[in-house]
């Protein structure tokens, strides 16, 4: 075995290892909550539990390991204390996805029907399930922020990391409504305007605010979280493009969501971007055709695919994600930190352009 299969099959340990942990501490957490709501009424306890199944039953954790590797890298040493208040993100996170699903009109979430889908279900009723769903996912960002004021760390660095936090909500909202606004203003979209979404969207709230906050949390200076942000940046654009990419040539059973949901629901992403602007104009019109067309065929996304390959859009798209992913581990490199924290982050930035999933 190589060297690079070594170092990639000891970030895929790590992972596992804290994925299983973190998995562990959502389920007592959430547990808790359970016993607590059952002083309500039923519905609350079902509410609870559903937000359990949700947090607890999928999804990658890298947004809670990050916590506790920026917590390590700057100097952190209290691991009990870091991984009992890292699920706040994940909690954060499928808040969003919530909502997110609701925006998309993603009708699948891990393979199972979106929490909206499932509500409207439920009470036969369209509008309640948006409305079920909407405030299910708010009770579960409280709870985010609970974890992270209760946490057992120095208040002034429990502060800081509340602003991060704060801001995390703040930013992804942003890019959230951005990326509404260019769907409705697509002839005076530019390449900019995508990757601020990438930035907003995602790259603060996946990769460069969980660091942060487990970073602030261990007592780092703005000066350490500054040289974060400048290697996380980067790896969370790599990622969103990777993902737009696995969103249109990935399978729906790997992916778990919905294939071509971008180009059914006429939702720029840089993949999109660039074949409207490098494919000659038959295949253009073409493509254009398929935008916003619900319910593609087997034989219109093969279509679809084709022009992307043949405009050049996938591999201008896979070049900009590893580009960002070189400029991100040449930040990482200079940083003065533990050398296994730097490790994993090294290999989760080729990880970003290499997963399938």
């Amino acid at each position: 075995m190589n060297k690079a299969q070594l170092k990639f099959e000891f970030f895929q340990r790590v992972l596992n290892q804290y994925q299983i942990r973190i998995g562990l501490e959502l389920e007592k957490f959430f547990n808790k909550k359970i016993k607590e709501s059952s002083r309500l009424f039923p519905q609350a306890v079902e509410t609870i539990k559903i937000l359990r199944d949700i947090n607890v039953g999928g999804g990658k954790r890298i947004r809670p390991i990050l916590i506790n590797i920026g917590y390590a890298l700057a100097g952190g040493k209290d691991k009990k204390a870091i991984l009992e208040t890292c699920p706040c993100i994940e909690l954060i996170h499928n808040w969003f996805l919530i909502h997110d699903d609701i925006i998309d009109r993603d009708e699948l979430r891990r393979g199972r029907p979106s929490l909206y889908k499932f509500y409207q279900k439920k009470m036969k009723d369209n509008h309640a399930g948006i409305s079920l769903a909407i405030i299910a996912g708010d009770i579960g960002a409280a709870l985010g922020y609970w974890l992270l004021v209760n946490s057992k760390f120095q208040e002034k660095f429990r502060t800081k990391a509340l602003n991060i936090f704060y801001q995390t909500v703040v930013d992804t909202c942003h890019g959230e409504m951005l990326e509404v606004f260019i769907k409705d203003d697509k002839d005076k979209l530019k390449e900019k305007d995508i990757l601020n979404v990438c930035e907003y969207k995602t790259a603060y709230y996946t990769f460069a605010n969980p660091l942060k906050i487990g970073a602030a949390l261990a007592g780092a200076d703005d000066r350490f979280l500054k040289q974060i942000e400048r290697f996380a940046l980067p790896i969370g654009s790599a990622f969103q493009i990777r993902d737009d990419i696995l969103g249109l040539f990935a399978s729906q059973k790997k992916l778990g969501k919905p294939i071509v949901s971008d180009i059914e629901e006429n939702q720029p992403n840089l993949l999109i971007f660039k074949t409207l602007a490098l494919a000659n104009l038959k295949a253009r019109q073409e493509f254009k055709k398929y935008l916003g067309k619900k319910n593609l065929s087997r034989e219109e996304i093969q279509r679809v695919r084709k022009i992307v390959r043949q405009s050049g859009s996938l591999e201008y798209c896979q070049n900009k994600a590893e580009n960002l992913v070189n400029e991100a581990k040449l930040s990482i490199r200079k940083i003065q930190a533990p050398q296994k924290e730097k490790d994993f982050l090294l290999s989760l930035a080729d990880y970003m352009i290499e997963r399938v999933f």
